[in-house]
């Protein structure tokens, strides 16, 4: 991990992982882990944009493996599609590299901070940091963590085990948590493009990923104990866990280089939509409008040439062209203003809902999972979810469900409804975890290699290249076989 100078970008990848960066409005130009003319205060708004930009553009292999988009008919198919399942070692290059950039960023805060005895900024960097390490070894399994950013000492750092990392960022986010508490731990005007200085924010976010850390290990044996333990932390700081999403804006407005990152992505300062490659997956428009949810209307929009709506397969050969096919909808593009999500509301609502299921939280899942469904709707703009959760329909209400499998289903077929283009890595996460939605569609792609989303990204040709001792420790890694250290 040389120390490499910072470019955060907020241009978009169209189909593979590995496009590059370019400068935009919020690019720093400095190295934070050797300036001497940088402060915590300055390098974490920035951090924060590049997370953020992140959460949809680098997980377009998400949105299309998990249902939500596919690509035009106006594009021919071919073997090396996402719709494949295929990966080389240069799938995952451009998010190892970046990941690891904005890595460096937050430990540069964390750090500095310490040394500077910003508690706020301290605890800002811990959390985010976690936040970034939990995806990596989501996609990864085994990473570079505790010989991570030690420059010129270690330039060829070792793996650490992905549950040795997650059980160090729970403890960590428990450190964060106390620091957030002081009594000094304030931040400075308008350097933190998350929650605005609001402590009791960053202690529910904090406490919400850890959640979301607990329940990925659920299915796990012998894990039950140590998850109980450490909800009981989270219920001891009193915090609780987030009601609203956590979204950043540093300032987002219709300017090159200024917009929101997933609508730049689709429409361009002139009002013109740009996203010629993406549209709809026919999947969900189908289970929208089997289910009465009028969701599909504010996740897509009408067909240019038809006004319907109407989406593709995935792999398909005869998929409908450009102006046959839904674009994204009025929900999701609400102007080049908009805040980029990192974990919504829906989530966290969802998480205690499933967590109340399995008795680890004391809370009424119903009403958790009511939440969840609410807050998707409020967040899409659809009105009130009330007659819609309360159908006699074991797809969307949870008290018409009659087994725990029934009511674990509904949970997660909602918690995908709400993860479309909002944070789509957390459906491909309960996919693998749960085996759930279990009607997801795989590909018609006669180039497919082996039928079955991809359970994990292969180590980037990078880290073979620059550090081939120490990935190659990690043995032969297949991406339909090799599964991350959570999944049954």
């Amino acid at each position: 991990m040389k120390k490499k100078l910072l470019t955060i970008c907020l241009s978009a990848l169209i189909i593979m992982v590995g496009a590059g960066c370019s400068k935009s409005y919020f690019d720093i130009n400095n190295n934070p882990n050797s300036a001497t003319n940088t402060t915590p205060e300055l390098v974490l708004p920035q951090a924060l944009t590049a997370t953020a930009s992140g959460q949809i553009i680098d997980y377009t292999f998400v949105s299309e493996w998990l249902g939500y988009w596919c690509p035009s008919g106006s594009y021919a198919i071919s073997s090396s599609d996402l719709a494949s399942y295929r990966q080389t070692t240069s799938f995952g290059d451009g998010i190892w590299t970046s990941f690891y950039h904005n890595l460096e960023d937050y430990d540069y805060i964390e750090q500095a901070a310490k040394t500077q005895s910003k508690s706020f900024y301290q605890g800002t960097a811990i959390v985010m940091k976690s936040f970034v390490f939990q995806q990596l070894v989501d996609m990864f399994n085994n990473v570079p963590y505790s010989q991570a950013f030690k420059g010129t000492n270690v330039i060829q750092p070792s793996y650490d085990g992905a549950q040795a990392i997650y059980e160090n960022i729970a403890a960590r986010l428990d450190t964060a948590v106390t620091l957030f508490k002081r009594a000094d731990a304030v931040a400075a005007s308008n350097s933190d493009v998350l929650f605005n200085g609001d402590n009791g924010k960053w202690i529910q976010f904090a406490n919400t990923l850890k959640l979301r850390i607990l329940m990925r290990q659920t299915q796990m044996a012998g894990r039950t104990s140590y998850i109980q333990s450490q909800i009981a932390k989270i219920t001891a700081n009193g915090g609780g866990f987030l009601s609203s999403d956590a979204a950043v804006n540093p300032g987002y407005a219709n300017n090159s280089g200024q917009q929101n990152p997933f609508y730049g992505f689709c429409i361009n300062t002139a009002g013109t939509y740009i996203g010629d490659f993406w549209r709809a997956n026919q999947y969900p428009i189908s289970f929208c409008m089997s289910n009465n949810d009028p969701r599909y209307q504010y996740l897509y929009a009408p067909t240019s040439n038809g006004g319907i709506y109407q989406g593709n397969v995935i792999g398909s050969a005869t998929n409908h062209a450009a102006n046959s096919a839904s674009t994204f909808g009025p929900g999701l593009l609400k102007s080049a203003s908009q805040p980029a999500v990192l974990i919504s509301g829906a989530e966290s609502f969802f998480l205690q809902a499933e967590a109340g299921l399995k008795g680890l939280i004391s809370n009424s899942p119903s009403a958790l999972f009511q939440n969840g469904v609410q807050s998707s709707f409020s967040y899409l703009g659809a009105g009130s979810a009330a007659s819609y959760y309360t159908q006699s329909n074991v797809n969307t209400n949870y008290d018409a469900c009659t087994t725990d499998a029934q009511r674990l289903a509904c949970i997660i077929r909602q918690k995908w409804m709400a993860m479309n283009t909002v944070t789509p890595f957390e459906a491909w996460a309960d996919y693998r975890r749960l085996g759930l939605p279990a009607d997801v569609p795989l590909s018609v792609s006669p180039y497919v290699d082996v039928l079955a989303i991809p359970v994990r990204i292969l180590y980037p040709a990078s880290e073979y290249q620059t550090n081939a001792a120490n990935v190659g420790s990690q043995g032969t890694i297949n991406h339909h076989t090799s599964k991350i250290f959570w999944m049954p």
